[in-house]
């Protein structure tokens, strides 16, 4: 069983540190990027609002978001990077799923909750796993669903997040493993300002 967050009429950002759960801008908010548990940083590259807050290629999984377009890939190197600091924009690294429509092998062998954001005939969405399953077992459910790249977020039942159904009603999960952490990350959906 696996849910689909498919946000309407919204535009996507990311976002660095705590999220206040009462602005009612927010459709859909899930954690992203994961953070190191020695130094509390973001793991691998990372853009904010056009700014290099992180270094690295931890995992090969990318998203970008630019002018209020996202995008999802795998990549070593993507001039997304260079583009979301030149534009304000923003871009984070995670671990692959989906490749062109192909199966990413993962090393965390584990089975929890997953989540990913994924990319379909050119519309993005979210899926979440409800049971524990493994990288692989998800990757395969990605596939069959004729999922052309997704990146992975952070997953288990720990991972933060919440969503507004259509009468305004927050629907929240997870418990902030690492409170403390300034740099927590989430991928937000807003309603567009008309």
């Amino acid at each position: 069983p696996f849910r689909i967050y498919l946000p309407l009429n919204a535009v996507p950002v990311f976002h660095v540190g705590k999220l206040d759960q009462k602005d009612k801008s927010i459709v859909l908010a899930m954690q992203a990027a994961d953070i190191r548990k020695d130094n509390g940083k973001i793991v691998g590259a990372c853009v904010y609002n056009g700014e290099v807050i992180s270094k690295g290629l931890a995992k090969k999984g990318y998203v970008a978001i630019i002018n209020d377009r996202i995008s999802v890939g795998v990549s070593e190197h993507s001039p997304l990077f260079e583009e979301a600091i030149e534009k304000n924009g923003d871009f984070f690294r995670q671990y692959p799923i989906v490749s062109e429509g192909k199966i990413v092998e993962n090393n965390p062998k584990n089975i929890s909750i997953r989540r990913a954001i994924c990319e379909r005939n050119g519309l993005c969405f979210i899926t979440e796993t409800l049971v524990p399953v493994s990288f692989h077992d998800f990757s395969q459910l990605l596939v069959d669903m004729d999922v052309q790249n997704a990146v992975y977020l952070v997953g288990s039942q720990y991972a933060c997040g919440f969503c507004r159904d259509q009468n305004q009603e927050l629907q929240a999960w997870g418990k902030v493993q690492y409170s403390h952490a300034k740099n927590i990350s989430y991928l937000v959906w807003k309603t567009k300002v008309e």
